[in-house]
C-alpha cells in the first residue's frame, strides 16, 4: 500500500508540474510576441514561480476563495479602465485579462474543475501567441506546449483512475514519473514529425493575423509623419525588421537605407505635403527607374541586392544607393515628390523586392522655384535658433561649407541619447538646442534642416535605416528596428541633393558570444519567416524542385546512366513530390496516422468479439471462464485498475470502489459458477457485463 501511495503522489506531482509547464509555455509564447507590458509580464511570471515552489514543497500557502472573488470583481472594474485609458485597444486589454486569469488560476487551482479551467486559459495564451508571433521562437514554445499537454493529459487520466480505484494499482517496476516522461517525449516527437511532413506537403498562406486583426501594429513601415521624440521607442526595439542579401559583392559599411523624405515642418513634427505621386511604368514586375544618363555612368560601382521587409505598413521601399532597376511583385510602383518609392496596394505583409543601384555620388538635379520655396518654408521659430544658425555659419562661405559647419557643431557639442523627459514641452527643438543638449536622431536632423533653411539652403529630413550587421551564418545583412535613423538632405547648387548626418555615432554593437548566438537565432528566424510564415505554392514548388535536383544528382553520381529500370525508379520517386500522386501520398500519411492512433484499440475490440462469438458457437466450458475473465481484466486495465498477482478474483473485486464497478462483483460470481460449477448459462450474462464494461 505504501508503494501505491508513493505512485499516487508521483503521478500527482507529475501532473501538477505538467499543468504548470502548460501554462508557462503558453505564457512565454505570448510574451515572445512583445505585446505584453512589463507589469503583466512580472505578475504572471511571479505567479508561475510561486506555483512551482508550492508544487516542489518549498512554499505552503492558500489563497482564500473570498480573496479570489474580490480580485475577480476588482479586475472586472479594471478592464474598462484598461480598455479606454491604458491600453486603448480591445485585443491588448483582452491579453491582459487572459494573463490575469492565468496568474489567479495557477495559484488557486485545487480541483479537477480548476485544472480544466487552467488548461483552457493556457490554450487561449497559445492561440493569442499564434496570431501575434512572427519569430521562430514560437515553434520552440509550441513544441513545449505539446509536450506538456501530452504529459498533463496522460497523468490526468492516471489520476482519475487512481481516484476511482481508491485502493490498489499494481506498482510499476520503475519510477512512474520517468515512464510518463519517456512516453510524453516520444509522443511529442511523433506529432512534430507527422505535422512537419504534412506542413511541407500542404501549401497555405499565413494571413490569419492580418485577416483577424487588420489594425494590429506592425514591426516596421514608417508613416508619413515623424514627431520629435518618436524614434526613441523604436530605437529600443532590437527585433530584426529587414534582411538584405547581396547578389554581387559585400555591401559597403555604413549604408543608409533610405525610405522617404519629409519636407513640411510645423515646429513639432515633419510630414509629407499632399502632392501628387507618379506611377512608374513596369514590365513583368520590373521597373526602370533611372534615366539614360544615370544608366550610362561608369563612376562608382553597382549594387545588386534583395530586401525582405517584415510586415510593411506603407509599402515603402528602402533603398541604398541610387536605384536603376527595381524588381517587385506588387501591381503598382509609385514615386513620391520626395524621391521615395512605394508599392501598392499595401497588404501589411512581408515585402520582398530586388534592386540594381549605383553606389557613388548622385547626379546634380535642378529645383523649380516652387520646390525651392517648399524646401525653405519654416513656421514661427524661437529667435535663439536664428542666432545660433548665424553663429555657426559664415555668410560669405559656400553653402556646402556652412552645411558642414552646422553638422560638425551638432556632432561635437551635443549628445545622442535615448533618454527623454516624459513631460511635453512647448518647443521641443529649442528645448533640445538650449536646455537638454541631448536627444534622438530626429532632433539632430531637425535642428540641422531648420538651420539650413534659415541660411537659404533647401533641405529636408530623410528617414530609413542605417548600418545593421552582417550575419555570417545566414549570409545576409540584418537591419533591426533599433537601426531606424533620420538624417538630412541639403540641395546644393551644381551638386544636387547631398546627404549630411549630424547625429553623433552611437556605441558599436558587441561582437562576443552573445552576438554570435544572436546570429544563429536570426538565421533561424529568417528561415522561419521564409519557409513557415510565407510558405505557399511558390515555396512548395521551390522545395520540390530542390528535392528533385538532389535526387537527380544522387542518381547521376551513384547509378549507371541509361538503365531503364533505374531511371524509372527515380522518376517514380520524383513524381511522388511533384506530380498528381502527391495527394495520394498525403492521404496515405493521414491513414497511417489514424491507424497508429486507433489500430491497437480496434484490434483489441475485434479479438474480443471473435472470442465471444467462438464461445457462443461451440458452447461454453469451464476453460472459457478464464478467457472471459482475462477480457474483463483488460477492460479494467484500460480504466486504470490492474489486478495484483497475489490477489484472488474475489479479493480484487472487493477492493474496487462501489458504484459503476459493481458489475465486476457480479461477473466474478458468475466466473466462479462457470469455472468450478460448470454453469454454462452464466456465459450470456458475463458477455453482457463485459460489453457494458467496454462501453
Amino acid at each position: 500500500m505504501s508503494s501505491a501511495r508513493h505512485s499516487e503522489r508521483s503521478v500527482d506531482r507529475f501532473f501538477q508540474f505538467s499543468l504548470l509547464g502548460l501554462v508557462a509555455s503558453g505564457f512565454f509564447a505570448l510574451a515572445g510576441s512583445r505585446y505584453l507590458d512589463r507589469p503583466t509580464l512580472a505578475l504572471t511570471f511571479f505567479a508561475l514561480a510561486v506555483r512551482g515552489l508550492m508544487i516542489a514543497g518549498r512554499l505552503r500557502m492558500t489563497i482564500p476563495p473570498r480573496v479570489v472573488s474580490i480580485l475577480a470583481l476588482a479586475y472586472v472594474g479594471f478592464y474598462p479602465l484598461d480598455f479606454y485609458v491604458l491600453s486603448r485597444d480591445f485585443f491588448t486589454a483582452t491579453l491582459h485579462g487572459v494573463c490575469f486569469l492565468a496568474a489567479v488560476k495557477i495559484l488557486t487551482a485545487e480541483t479537477n474543475r480548476d485544472y480544466l479551467y487552467t488548461a483552457s486559459v493556457a490554450f487561449l495564451e497559445l492561440i493569442g501567441a499564434a496570431l501575434l508571433s512572427f519569430q521562430a521562437t514560437f515553434f520552440a514554445w509550441l513544441a513545449l506546449y505539446i509536450l506538456f499537454a501530452i504529459a498533463a493529459f496522460t497523468s490526468a487520466e492516471i489520476r482519475r483512475g487512481v481516484e476511482r480505484g481508491g485502493q490498489v494499482i499494481h506498482p510499476p517496476k520503475a519510477r512512474l514519473g520517468w515512464r510518463l516522461a519517456v512516453v510524453t517525449v516520444a509522443a511529442t516527437f511523433g506529432i512534430l514529425v507527422i505535422t512537419g511532413g504534412l506542413f511541407l506537403l500542404v501549401p497555405r498562406t499565413a494571413r490569419a493575423a492580418a485577416l483577424l486583426f487588420p489594425n494590429a501594429p506592425r514591426l516596421t513601415g514608417y508613416s508619413n509623419v515623424v514627431d520629435l521624440g518618436g524614434f526613441g521607442e523604436i530605437s529600443r526595439d532590437t527585433r530584426p525588421v529587414m534582411h538584405i542579401l547581396s547578389y554581387s559583392r559585400a555591401l559597403p559599411r555604413g549604408l543608409k537605407w533610405r525610405g522617404t523624405a519629409l519636407s513640411h515642418f510645423d515646429g513639432r513634427r515633419w510630414s509629407e505635403p499632399p502632392l501628387a505621386v507618379t506611377d512608374v511604368p513596369t514590365s513583368h514586375g520590373t521597373a526602370e527607374v533611372a534615366g539614360r544618363l544615370q544608366r550610362s555612368r561608369r563612376d562608382g560601382r553597382r549594387l545588386l541586392y534583395r530586401v525582405d521587409v517584415n510586415s510593411s505598413d506603407t509599402g515603402t521601399i528602402f533603398i541604398a544607393g541610387t536605384p536603376e532597376y527595381i524588381n517587385f511583385s506588387a501591381p503598382r510602383l509609385i514615386r513620391t515628390p520626395e524621391d521615395s518609392w512605394r508599392v501598392l496596394p499595401v497588404t501589411g505583409e512581408e515585402l520582398r523586392y530586388e534592386v540594381s543601384a549605383h553606389w557613388g555620388a548622385a547626379l546634380p538635379v535642378s529645383l523649380s522655384p516652387a520646390e525651392k520655396i517648399r524646401y525653405l518654408r519654416l513656421p514661427a521659430m524661437d529667435g535663439r535658433i536664428w542666432s545660433q544658425s548665424r553663429e555657426w555659419t559664415n555668410p560669405g562661405a559656400p553653402p556646402g561649407e556652412n552645411a558642414f559647419s552646422i553638422q560638425q557643431h551638432l556632432r561635437g557639442e551635443f549628445t545622442y541619447s535615448l533618454e527623454s523627459s516624459a513631460k511635453p514641452v512647448a518647443d521641443p527643438l529649442a528645448n533640445f538646442l538650449f536646455v537638454t543638449k541631448r536627444g534622438y536622431c530626429e532632433y539632430f536632423a531637425s535642428a540641422m534642416a531648420v538651420m539650413l533653411r534659415m541660411q537659404g539652403i533647401p533641405s529636408r529630413v530623410a528617414t530609413g535605416f542605417q548600418s545593421g550587421y552582417y550575419n555570417e551564418v545566414s549570409g545576409q545583412t540584418v537591419i533591426r528596428a533599433s537601426d531606424a535613423h533620420a538624417w538630412v538632405e541639403a540641395w546644393l547648387e551644381g551638386e544636387g541633393w547631398v546627404t549630411f548626418d549630424p547625429t553623433p555615432s552611437a556605441a558599436p554593437h558587441s561582437a562576443g558570444i552573445t552576438a554570435r548566438l544572436n546570429m544563429y537565432l536570426d538565421a533561424a528566424d529568417s528561415m522561419w519567416q521564409q519557409w513557415v510564415m510565407a510558405y505557399d505554392l511558390g515555396h512548395q514548388a521551390a522545395l520540390a524542385a530542390k528535392f528533385e535536383g538532389t535526387l537527380r544528382t544522387i542518381s547521376q553520381a551513384r547509378l549507371q546512366p541509361g538503365g531503364p529500370w533505374r531511371s524509372g525508379v527515380w522518376d517514380s520517386i520524383r513524381s511522388i513530390f511533384t506530380g498528381p500522386i502527391a495527394a495520394w501520398v498525403l492521404a496515405g500519411i493521414v491513414l497511417v496516422g489514424l491507424a497508429a492512433m486507433a489500430g491497437p484499440r480496434l484490434w483489441r475490440e475485434i479479438r474480443s468479439r471473435l472470442k465471444l462469438r467462438a464461445i457462443a458457437t461451440r458452447g461454453a466450458s469451464p476453460h472459457d471462464a478464464g478467457i472471459l475473465y482475462q477480457l474483463m481484466l483488460e477492460a479494467l486495465a484500460r480504466r486504470g485498475f490492474e489486478k495484483p498477482a497475489f490477489a484472488t478474483p474475489r479479493e480484487f473485486a472487493e477492493t474496487l470502489p462501489a458504484g459503476e464497478l459493481d458489475p465486476v462483483r457480479r461477473f466474478t460470481s458468475l466466473y466462479y459458477s462457470l469455472r468450478f460449477g460448470g454453469d454454462a448459462g452464466a456465459v450470456t450474462e458475463m458477455s453482457e457485463i463485459l460489453r457494458e464494461l467496454r462501453r
